[in-house]
């Protein structure tokens, strides 16, 4: 390991330091037990922050699940959407001064020293242009290099791990740090960024209650994005959205139905779907933000997936078994019986685990007993990922929401839209002899099970029976005062008011 590399790896030790002291001290019998958990989960966002860019993504996807997290866990992580540290407006000036080759006071009418918010890789200022009101976005000093650097560091650590444990799991998890960090360094091109935004309008522009803001061309450049400012509230700011939405259940089939639609019909998709890239409008409309992170689906791979799809929705076990083969989801040399075993194994257990957490555990168990070596195509990575950040979105108005299982009706009018080849369909529109109250649901043996658990989730319950004894202990802990996951989401630091459109998750 080079000098800098280690110089990292220590400071990421110092800095992790005061969690890790913090977290033990959660489990003494010292004072209120509630008081010294939400301290330890204090210290482990600000230790994230601290960390940077790398760190701040890997607490925005884990503080997505607030449905399987102790609630101080939840509310602490669900600050890093788009409260980091910014970089300072003196610092601001002068770096978009030499991108635009003009002084700040005659190219805006306004521009606020203050950030709308600040993410990873990128921060945002609300502006006046033009007499329109804007967002101005711009990519933070030092963030290609600091990317370099973790990413090489968790290479090597992930490859050391390999070469001791022997076990074929890291292989995923080098696959899917690499395609991390090919989507970081996507998401660091705003320009690219720009590309996705505008194409992703076009493409969404049949949806009348979805919002994709309108870029500014003339104030954009590699390194600095200007879009049109949208107000609205954020998605997790649940009793906002109540008093806008009245059935909460028509939104989350809203959104399944916008992502299956650019998954399934278009093959271009957002690929980051956390709460804070979603707003909705007061009058209802659903606005999509962050257009960093965007792929792409072969349309092979497309139609393959969207045959898995309806024989899942369709209760057909067999399709939904050879599809994992087509898809590359089930090592080849795996027995079909086997694998179908294990597949059926897994949506029985959907059907009678309704607790996430425990969903979760008894999957990752049932995966190990079949021996089935489950596989994770690069193309698929993302699609699958997104799965697990929509279950969290969703959490937030149903604890234990499934998007196959419960997001059944827009499931169903995507692949409406794929068979008709018509695009312009309501977010809203349910199949024949569906209803908001009973959403279609795949048929199994009779039942209606939740579907099987994406390998990307496999991946991370892997990970996590590593873990399991800290996940125990900071349940239990959690338990007294805060009550079990199931109970819904934990407190969230959100304001009733506006919030601007803003590339809040880097």
């Amino acid at each position: 390991m080079s000098t800098h590399l280690f110089r990292r790896f220590v400071t990421i030790l110092r800095v992790l330091l005061p969690f890790v002291l913090a977290w033990l001290v959660s489990f003494l019998p010292l004072g209120s037990r509630a008081a010294r958990q939400a301290r330890a989960a204090r210290r482990l966002r600000e230790a994230l922050e601290q960390l940077g860019i790398v760190f701040i993504k890997v607490g925005q996807v884990v503080g997505v699940r607030t449905d399987a997290l102790p609630p101080p866990y939840a509310a602490e992580l669900a600050r890093l959407q788009d409260a980091v540290r910014p970089v300072p407006i003196h610092l601001v000036k002068p770096f978009l001064e030499r991108e635009y080759g003009r002084v700040l006071s005659e190219l805006f009418e306004r521009f606020d020293p203050e950030p709308l918010a600040t993410a990873s890789i990128g921060q945002v200022h609300r502006a006046r242009w033009r007499g329109r009101e804007i967002v101005v976005k711009f990519l933070k000093p030092d963030t290609l290099q600091l990317l370099e650097t973790d990413f090489e560091l968790i290479r090597r650590m992930a490859g050391g791990l390999r070469r001791v444990s022997g076990t074929p799991i890291w292989e995923d998890i080098l696959a899917v740090v690499g395609r991390f960090e090919a989507g970081f360094r996507e998401e660091a091109d705003f320009a690219a960024e720009r590309r996705h935004a505008i194409r992703l309008r076009e493409i969404l522009a049949p949806f009348p209650d979805v919002v994709v803001p309108e870029t500014l061309d003339e104030l954009c450049t590699p390194r600095v994005l200007a879009l049109e400012f949208v107000d609205g509230c954020r998605i997790a700011d649940v009793e906002a959205v109540r008093r806008i939405v009245r059935q909460p259940r028509r939104l989350l089939d809203r959104l399944v139905h916008l992502y299956a639609y650019m998954i399934l019909c278009e093959g271009y998709y957002h690929a980051d779907p956390h709460p804070g890239n979603f707003l909705v409008l007061p009058d209802g409309r659903l606005a999509l933000l962050d257009f960093g992170m965007v792929q792409t689906l072969q349309a092979e791979t497309r139609r393959s997936l969207s045959d898995l799809v309806r024989a899942a929705m369709r209760g057909r076990t067999d399709e939904v078994v050879e599809g994992f083969y087509r898809l590359g989801l089930v090592s080849p040399d795996t027995p079909r019986d086997q694998a179908r075993a294990a597949i059926a194994e897994i949506g029985q257990i959907n059907v009678l685990q309704s607790n996430t957490k425990n969903r979760i555990a008894a999957v990752g168990q049932a995966v190990e007993r079949s021996r089935v070596r489950f596989l994770l195509p690069e193309d698929l990575a993302y699609a699958f990922r997104l799965i697990q950040m929509l279950e969290g979105v969703a959490s937030y108005y149903q604890p234990g929401w499934n998007v196959i299982a419960d997001g059944g009706a827009g499931i169903q009018a995507a692949l409406e839209d794929l068979v008709s080849g018509v695009a312009a369909r309501r977010p809203e529109r349910r199949p024949a002899g569906a209803s908001a109250q009973a959403p279609v649901r795949p048929v199994v043996n009779g039942a209606r099970p939740r579907p099987a658990e994406s390998p990307v989730r496999r991946l991370f319950q892997s990970v996590q029976a590593l873990l399991s004894p800290v996940a125990e202990r900071l349940d239990s802990a959690a338990t007294p005062e805060a009550g079990s996951a199931e109970s819904g989401p934990g407190p969230l630091p959100v304001s009733n008011g506006a919030v601007a459109h803003t590339s809040r998750s880097e």
